[in-house]
């Protein structure tokens, strides 16, 4: 038995991931510390994520969190604001994510009031040109991670070999006119002109993308109906003219664009990555729609096959019904990303099922769904770390053999990755 564990997990922590999922900005703009992505410019940093998430479930006031996360606190100060919820949250995943990610960066074992200027210095080393490289690929063994920015649909990375980019298309399904989804030189007059302005998004960047994000399963349903054009052209009107419209008015507008963008993405061969399950906001789930996010997504596969859908997630915690999808639709695919910093004990538990009942081909097993590069460390070591474990309970429960989880390693960490996103 241990002799199984050591040589799966030593192949596991050997082999290079191929992150598929990142809302990274540039290393640039992270130095320049761009504002809103970066609140603040020091250790706490780290935690403004999945963890800030946790501590507002914990209790944490408002105050105290904006505190936390305030260039105006000095860092060496914000032990005292976290101390309290420490001990109630070191051993929820999000912790342990940070805090394997400051014992391999820094060399600190755990955070204390007694190391917390020590952090702080570690801290600052590090963030200097080039760290980005450096934790990627040197540290946390990922060759390239797939990057859905936070501050635009899509652009050219400075570092295009390490941050491949997928294309957002929230808001060009919500209608958003922003900075994010609608370039300053485009006069948006009528649907026609929305059209053209996705269509752009896609001549412009579909031929480097590997793939498009939406993410709109925050906001709705996901059972999206193809509709026409000239049933939405006055909704669309109203929306552009700031005019009120129903719930359902909304929805089909949404609907035709959702399958004007998908269309889009099939006819560029980039497969279309879809949010489903948790969300990751607070005191705000709609636990109906996340329950039916698995039929919703059936459709989907059904009214497109030419679509390659890839479901992120494992529609947590509804995960045995995304094995059934994966199963039975020749395009559904499953990421994993974010799920083994979310619950590693439910990803492990469907790693394992899903290497016995779909093939193997259709999942792809790391995605940090991280802002701050820093932190794919920890996430790339939980990871791992239920990877190995969930082919090593294969093994010793007779599933498959010693040789076979071998192979299947370099296919979940990167060739799946290689072969799908390669167009």
């Amino acid at each position: 038995m241990e002799k199984i564990k050591d040589l799966i997990e030593k192949k596991v922590f050997n082999t290079p991931f191929i992150d598929t999922h990142e809302h990274l900005i540039d290393e640039c703009e992270r130095l320049d510390c761009i504002k809103p992505i970066i609140p603040c410019d020091d250790w706490a940093l780290l935690l403004n994520l999945y963890f800030s998430f946790d501590l507002i479930s914990a209790g944490i006031s408002k105050e105290q969190i904006d505190c936390l996360f305030s260039n105006r606190v000095n860092p060496n100060n914000k032990w005292g604001i976290l101390k309290e919820y420490w001990p109630h949250l070191k051993n929820t995943t999000s912790g342990i994510v940070f805090r394997h990610t400051i014992k391999r960066l820094y060399e600190i074992d755990d955070i204390s009031g007694d190391n917390i200027r020590e952090l702080q210095n570690r801290y600052e080393q590090t963030r200097r040109k080039g760290f980005y490289k450096y934790i990627i690929q040197d540290v946390a063994n990922i060759t390239h991670c797939h990057v859905n920015s936070p501050n635009i649909a899509c652009k050219k990375s400075e570092s295009p070999d390490l941050l491949l980019q997928d294309i957002g298309l929230n808001g060009l399904i919500q209608v958003a006119i922003n900075g994010y989804s609608v370039p300053g030189n485009f006069q948006i007059n009528s649907l026609s002109d929305w059209h053209a302005l996705i269509d752009w998004w896609f001549s412009e960047y579909g031929k480097n993308a590997k793939a498009v994000k939406i993410g709109n399963a925050y906001f709705r349903k996901l059972d999206f109906e193809r509709t026409e054009a000239n049933e939405v052209e006055k909704i669309f009107l109203k929306k552009i003219k700031l005019q009120v419209n129903s719930p359902e008015e909304d929805k089909k507008l949404q609907d035709h664009l959702f399958w004007y963008s998908v269309d889009k993405a099939t006819e560029y061969g980039l497969p279309v990555k879809l949010h489903t399950g948790q969300w990751a906001m607070n005191n705000v789930m709609n636990m109906r729609w996340v329950k039916d996010n698995p039929s919703d997504c059936a459709s989907l596969c059904r009214n497109s096959p030419d679509t390659k859908f890839i479901f992120f997630h494992l529609c947590y915690p509804h995960y045995e019904e995304m094995l059934s999808l994966a199963k039975n639709y020749a395009n559904a695919y499953v990421d994993m990303c974010w799920s083994w910093s979310m619950n590693p004990l439910a990803a492990k538990d469907f790693l394992k099922k899903f290497i016995l009942a779909v093939p193997n081909n259709k999942i792809f097993t790391f995605g940090g769904d991280d802002k701050i590069v820093e932190n794919v460390i920890g996430h790339a070591f939980v990871a791992r770390k239920g990877i190995a474990q969930s082919l090593t309970e294969l093994v010793t429960e007779n599933w498959i053999t010693m040789s076979d989880a071998l192979d299947l390693t370099d296919d979940l960490m990167y060739k799946n990755a290689e072969k799908t996103f390669n167009k």
